[in-house]
This record gives structure tokens, C-alpha cells and sequence, in this order.
């Protein structure tokens, strides 16, 4: 699937509408333990998005009907618009720590102009591949 398909149908998934900030969504799975070690870099990322103005949602993939990524723990940064901005893992290495993130570069990125527009499909740290 290309990836503006793939961003479409995201957005129809997570019932996306336009808003006058950017949004990032973070993809849980409550049951996977790389989850459950990732709350202290989630907090810090919501902190972060928040402080620049971009709408969060938390989803718990295990509840929907579909799988929304293909591992978890995972964000998807939208603009204002619903353009892509970011698609993959929270960060790498053994310990998905905040200090090896990812989402934090694309949210300061877009807060100063410039949409990224990365997709990170091959990266190695702690997921739960999706059902």
C-alpha cells in the first residue's frame, strides 16, 4: 500500500477530522509489556505535543477493529491539514527511551516549518507486532 493510501485510510480509521492543530496519535497495545514500558516516554511526548499546540490522542489498538500499525508502541503525527508528518515507532534501541525518540525531532520539525514526512518502517527496539 503506498503511503498517501496508508494515510487515508489511518485517518478513516481513527474517524480523523480538520482542526486548527496538528495531532499526533500514539498507538498502544495495553497488553504488550514494550507498552507498558513506554508510559514514561508517552508522558513526555504529550507533555511536548501539548506545549506546541498539537492535539493527542491515545489509542489502545487491542480495542479496535483494526490494526492501526503493524507494531506498538507507535505515533502517527498529523498536521493541520492531515498531511503526514511522521509514522512509526517512538524510538529505538533495547530501552525505547526517550532519549533515542523519534516523534520529538518531527514535532519540532513541523513547529519549525518544515514537514518531514518520514515513514520509519525498519527500526530495532521494543514492539509488540499487531494481530
Amino acid at each position: 500500500m503506498t503511503q498517501s493510501k496508508w494515510s487515508e485510510q489511518f485517518k478513516r480509521n481513527i474517524k480523523w477530522s480538520p482542526s486548527e492543530n496538528p495531532k499526533l496519535i500514539i498507538v498502544i497495545d495495553e497488553s504488550c509489556g514494550c507498552s507498558k514500558r513506554a508510559v514514561s516516554h508517552m508522558n513526555q511526548l504529550q507533555t511536548h505535543a501539548v506545549r506546541n499546540t498539537y492535539d493527542v490522542q491515545i489509542i489502545n489498538q487491542s480495542l479496535t477493529a483494526t490494526n492501526l500499525l503493524p507494531n506498538t508502541p507507535g505515533a502517527v503525527l498529523l498536521d493541520a491539514s492531515g498531511e503526514l508528518v511522521y509514522a512509526g515507532p517512538l524510538s529505538q534501541g533495547l530501552a525505547c527511551s526517550a532519549s533515542s525518540g523519534f516523534v520529538e525531532l518531527a514535532i519540532d520539525n513541523l513547529v519549525a516549518g518544515f514537514n518531514s514526512n518520514l515513514v520509519v518502517t525498519d527500526s530495532k527496539g521494543c514492539y509488540c507486532k499487531g494481530s
